[in-house]
């Protein structure tokens, strides 16, 4: 009995200790997707140059404009500045091949996650208290101007 509760105390410890208790995550999946969520993927493929369009080997990360005005964000070794405020959120392709996402920011903290099988966006919006927000979405979000 004391060496099982021992192993469950050991395994939750581990499983802890592995999570990013800064980042708060949500899930969209394509049963939640609306007639608006379809209007902005034809918008997107329709006012997007081609070579500019996410390809099936990428993942399109959409950033908070809001949240990052005069950041700079550093997503697997690459650097982005967010020198000043427009509306609405920036887009951001990164490999799936690279499994991890791990972005730096000058304001927050680090984080690092990993990507979701099936997923092909990702929403990134800083919360209170260093906090990230990620939302692994199936389906392209339409998100409104903040």
């Amino acid at each position: 009995m004391k060496i099982t509760f021992f192993l469950i105390m050991v395994l939750l410890t581990n499983n802890n200790c592995s999570a990013q208790n800064n980042i708060d995550f949500h899930y969209q999946d394509k049963r939640q997707a609306t007639e608006t969520d379809s209007a902005g993927y034809k918008f997107y493929l329709e006012n997007t140059s081609k070579e500019f369009l996410k390809k099936d080997y990428e993942v399109l990360l959409f950033f908070n404009n809001a949240a990052f005005i005069d950041d700079v964000i550093t997503i697997n070794g690459k650097t982005y500045n967010f020198d000043n405020y427009t509306c609405g959120y920036r887009q951001i392709r990164v490999l799936k091949r690279d499994r991890k996402i791990k972005i730096t920011s000058k304001k927050k903290e680090s984080m690092e996650f990993d990507l979701k099988k099936g997923i092909d966006y990702i929403i990134i919006n800083g919360e209170t208290d260093n906090k990230w927000s990620i939302t692994f979405s199936e389906y392209f979000p339409t998100m409104s101007c903040l």
